[in-house]
């Protein structure tokens, strides 16, 4: 399931071809280690494009004169939150208080 949602995400990237997606994708990739998180990068209803239209529309909305900056973070973030994926559930560690 990881390779598949990988093989996913870095084909849409080569598709767009555009340094957000290429960042965007190296980051979803960096934490795809597990199948929670590839079960979210294969959601049908999410894309690449999606995100990346989505984090676009942000820094609009957020410009100044026409200009507008998003950081890294910002951005890796705003991917993370578009596609469901939890802070918390990305390491595949599990929490002792989840079981309880």
């Amino acid at each position: 399931m990881i390779n598949k949602a990988i093989a996913k995400i870095t084909e849409e990237a080569m598709e767009l071809d555009t340094p957000l997606a290429i960042g965007i994708e190296e980051h979803l990739t960096a934490v795809c280690k597990n199948d929670y998180v590839a079960g979210k990068l294969l959601d049908p209803g999410k894309s690449l494009k999606g995100v990346c239209d989505h984090i676009t529309e942000q820094a609009r909305k957020q410009a100044k004169h026409g200009r507008a900056c998003i950081s890294d973070a910002d951005a890796f973030r705003m991917a993370d939150e578009y596609f469901g994926i939890e802070e918390k559930k990305k390491s595949g560690k599990i929490d002792i208080m989840d079981l309880i």
